[in-house]
């Protein structure tokens, strides 16, 4: 985990308390000792946080650590049950979701409406209606953490044109959600936002450098560089499904040809998967028969393709793993590897294997993504704290 020593000054003291706040609340430390070994400050330092975090109600002390050597046995440390929660908002196009969560990214209520027409001012109803219901008896609450298809605008905090979103474009969610709530808001890419909660709580947890690949009716990614979400200088995320495979190929919306979404989203592999079979079902019942050979050949083709669009990225960023998010999370576990040998076999540089695996948070990593948000500006310091 990026970023664990800690600063030894008075300016960075806003630093230090929300880096013993993530270490803690992440499981990396769980004792007054292994935080002062991991940031390097002094055990008063430490001494002195954690007595302030016992008194906001924070964190607890809980039974004591066996260990093997004489003396006193050292308290373990957690984040308290009545500490402040968080709010989670995802928005997509085809649903609405709000979480609300724990400081360790626990989910404790979720709310959602699906739709299959939008308006700018139904987006900001359906937002409002699913946070008021998670919020509904809460009081303790840091913030509202927002993770919404792209392109979005992190700096402005507005969800700018994504293709095929009902003409819905240049929203500005952020400031709508400030006033309404009067609370901190924080907005992201939906894969950026599931790429942050598996690294600080999930697959990706202890890796620096990895991919979350987000396969559904789109196809987008998450990076994870040093540690830190990757965004440009602007703020703007990688869009890895719009890197083309084919440059005669399809069309694309977004004006590119042979764009990697347009062979191998979820949408377009079960409009394939109907065609062929004849068969109504839906992308997660496919995977379930995979046995079947016109359905097998199908999800090699989208293993594939998809394959051919990663090669080119871990060409670029070398990274030590790949997370799969969304759609992919249904996969037989031989596509899985299928896609794994792939990547392996054909990336330049062969000295380290990268790993493939399925998102820890399954279906709800782009929903705790959101959550992550906020949690993630907790942890730098920039909430709870303003001297």
């Amino acid at each position: 985990m990026a970023g664990m020593t800690g600063k030894n000054s008075i300016s960075s003291r806003q630093y230090n308390r929300g880096l013993i706040l993530k270490l803690i609340a992440t499981g990396v430390c769980n004792t007054r000792i292994d935080l002062s070994r991991t940031t390097k400050l002094a055990k008063m330092t430490v001494t002195n946080i954690i007595s302030e975090f016992l008194e906001q109600g924070l964190v607890t002390e809980c039974e004591e650590e066996p260990t093997e050597v004489c003396g006193r046995n050292p308290i373990r440390l957690q984040i308290a049950e009545k500490a402040p929660k968080v709010v989670g908002l995802l928005i997509l196009r085809d649903r609405i979701e709000a979480v609300l969560g724990t400081m360790t990214l626990e989910l404790l209520r979720t709310e959602s409406i699906c739709f299959d027409e939008l308006t700018e001012e139904s987006l900001i109803q359906y937002s409002c209606d699913v946070i008021d219901r998670v919020l509904s008896g809460e009081t303790e609450v840091l913030g509202i953490g927002v993770a919404a298809l792209g392109p979005v605008d992190i700096k402005r905090g507005i969800i700018m044109s994504p293709p095929r979103f009902y003409g819905i474009h240049d929203i500005d969610i952020v400031s709508v959600l400030k006033e309404k709530y009067s609370l901190p808001v924080y907005l992201d890419h939906d894969n950026s936002s599931a790429a942050l909660a598996e690294n600080l709580f999930g697959s990706g947890q202890k890796v620096q450098d990895f991919i979350f690949l987000g396969v559904s009716n789109g196809i987008g990614s998450g990076i994870i560089s040093g540690g830190e979400v990757f965004h440009n200088r602007q703020g703007f995320e990688a869009e890895i499904g719009h890197m083309s495979i084919d440059r005669n190929g399809i069309l694309c919306p977004c004006g590119n040809k042979g764009c990697l979404e347009m062979y191998a989203s979820s949408h377009v592999v079960l409009e394939k998967l109907q065609s062929i079979t004849g068969r109504k079902a839906d992308f997660k019942d496919f995977c379930q028969m995979s046995k079947d050979s016109e359905i097998k050949t199908v999800f090699e083709e989208m293993v594939e393709d998809i394959g051919a669009a990663l090669v080119n990225i871990v060409n670029l960023l070398h990274p030590e793993m790949i997370v799969l998010g969304c759609d992919c999370i249904f996969w037989d576990e031989k596509y899985v590897k299928m896609l794994e040998e792939i990547v392996n076999s054909k990336q330049m540089i062969r000295q380290n294997h990268i790993c493939i695996k399925k998102a820890y948070f399954g279906e709800n990593a782009q929903l705790l993504g959101a959550a992550a948000n906020i949690l993630n500006q907790t942890f730098k310091g920039n909430l709870l704290w303003t001297d």
